[in-house]
């Protein structure tokens, strides 16, 4: 993968994450209710309950998302699954998608759950309330790798993932957000929104020492408190949500397309990115604190 920085953490919070298996999903074609036997088939025979608007239709999703995982996540999203799966089901969606997946899920994802949480525990910010909830869970529960991306050609030190990994999924539907270009404001619509809010665990970019002194704001240390998704015209954005060692915010953009990184993002990304600040709280509102459970 070609990148340069952004969803430092983003990118692996779902990469590196008992089988415990999903819900029967009624069959539309024959009524009858089908247990799933691996994610592809269970694509196959989900009705989706809801209307997501994340994913209008495969050949939508296949024309702008690579990452075999990234588009399992999504396709969960938009058919409203409910489970756990398995690296092994992962990797099943991956063949049927046709691109082997750029994460070590076989080393080190232990299971990946979509769930609806007790209704106690549901969260409202604004005129949303969140109803459902990704877990990430990873052998071992705390994984550390070099740092898998390419920053202006270094590869800058290492990431911590802190497991059990969960995050709030917001489903915002079509909204309008604020671009800004050379001092001039408009207004950009993006459907499907979908927001990733990390609410427990972590996942840290700790760049070299050096390095950071060479590249200053190109690759900062970094600790991740979430991602969104959406669709503008033809397009599917994808940003990620920072922040620093000082409490500085970052935000990044990613090209699922390719998988390409840019650390600042464009006028576009950067809107969207102000936008779903309301909704992406992260560390209790303060990446240090995450900071300082890493301790270094």
């Amino acid at each position: 993968m070609n990148t340069r920085l952004a969803w430092p953490a983003l990118v692996v919070s779902i990469c590196v994450g008992g089988a415990v298996r999903a819900q029967p999903s009624p069959d539309p074609a024959s009524g009858a209710s089908a247990a799933r036997p691996d994610s592809a088939t269970f694509l196959a025979v989900r009705t989706a309950d809801r209307e997501s608007g994340l994913v209008p239709d495969e050949a939508a999703l296949r024309d702008q998302v690579r990452e075999p995982l990234f588009a399992f996540v999504f396709t969960m999203v938009a058919r409203d699954s409910l489970g756990t799966w398995t690296a092994a089901d992962v990797a099943a969606f991956a063949e049927s998608w046709g691109q082997a997946s750029d994460f070590p899920l076989e080393q080190h994802l232990d299971r990946l759950t979509r769930e609806s949480p007790p209704a106690g525990e549901f969260a409202s910010r604004r005129d949303l309330t969140c109803d459902r909830r990704w877990v990430i869970r990873l052998r071992p529960e705390r994984v550390e790798v070099p740092m898998p991306y390419s920053i202006l050609g270094y590869h800058p030190g290492r990431l911590s993932v802190q497991s059990p990994l969960e995050l709030r999924e917001w489903r915002l539907g079509d909204r309008s957000v604020h671009v800004t270009v050379g001092g001039e404001t408009s207004q950009s619509a993006v459907s499907g929104l979908t927001i990733f809010e990390i609410v427990h665990g972590w996942i840290i970019l700790d760049v070299d020492g050096w390095l950071d002194t060479l590249l200053g704001r190109a690759a900062d240390d970094a600790v991740s408190e979430g991602f969104a998704v959406g669709w503008v015209g033809a397009e599917l954005v994808g940003i990620g949500t920072s922040g620093g060692r000082d409490g500085r915010r970052i935000v990044g953009e990613l090209d699922l397309r390719t998988g390409e990184i840019e650390n600042h993002g464009r006028p576009l990304a950067l809107g969207l990115g102000q936008f779903c600040r309301a909704w992406i709280r992260g560390q209790g509102a303060d990446p240090r604190e995450a900071w300082r459970a890493y301790g270094r």
